[in-house]
């Protein structure tokens, strides 16, 4: 008999190769390899961190960078400066749902944001300031993982870091760690569950330069 593990991993398995992912194969430049960097993220910090007067899970590191002043500093001018963004699509619609440019903070938060209607409305205005870019899924985290800007030997990186989210993150269909920084390639695939039936919705990250 196949273990629940078991099936569940197969069933992942085929929905990460179903029709319903093949619109991201034009982003997709070739399979990213998950390399941890093993550093003390900004939860450590979490107690001294405010966003918007509301406590926060995510504390910047030292080497944060916005990506605007980054370019600023050293002079590239506005043609030459790449595309920064992420494309949130919700399963079986191809069209995108929204568009988000990440090039004027050194951090975005993902995390759950519901409709009005379904929400509570008394945590309503304190939520929507929680999140950069909000995801309409009941299973994601109010602060679900980030994006984070750093500076690394001179160049603008970006990573994405799990927040101790409850169901998890996944790039590329692979959980990553939580708490530790994983460098973003372009057309990386950002999902809210270590299981993909668990979440409708999939974030893409783009970065023409990379």
């Amino acid at each position: 008999m196949v273990s629940k593990y078991t099936a569940n991993a197969m069933k992942r398995h085929d929905i990460l190769t179903s029709s319903n992912f093949e619109r991201n194969k034009k982003y997709r430049v070739n399979d990213t390899k998950i390399m941890p960097i093993f550093e003390p993220s900004g939860l450590l910090e979490s107690e001294s961190n405010k966003r918007e007067g509301f406590a926060s899970k995510h504390v910047e590191p030292a080497d944060s960078i916005v990506p605007i002043h980054y370019w600023n500093e050293r002079k590239i001018t506005v043609a030459d400066r790449p595309i920064i963004k992420s494309i949130l699509y919700k399963q079986g619609i191809k069209k995108p749902l929204r568009e988000f440019y990440l090039d004027d903070k050194n951090h975005y938060i993902i995390g759950r944001l519901l409709d009005t209607s379904i929400k509570d409305k008394n945590n309503e205005e304190k939520d929507s300031l929680m999140q950069d870019i909000p995801i309409p899924d009941e299973g994601c985290s109010k602060e679900h993982c980030v994006i984070q800007f750093r500076q690394k030997h001179d160049k603008l990186l970006p990573y994405i870091l799990d927040l101790n989210s409850s169901n998890g993150t996944c790039l590329n269909g692979t959980l990553i760690p939580k708490s530790r920084y994983i460098e973003l390639r372009n057309a990386d695939s950002i999902t809210f569950s270590e299981f993909p039936e668990d979440s409708e919705y999939e974030l893409i990250f783009i970065n023409s330069q990379l």
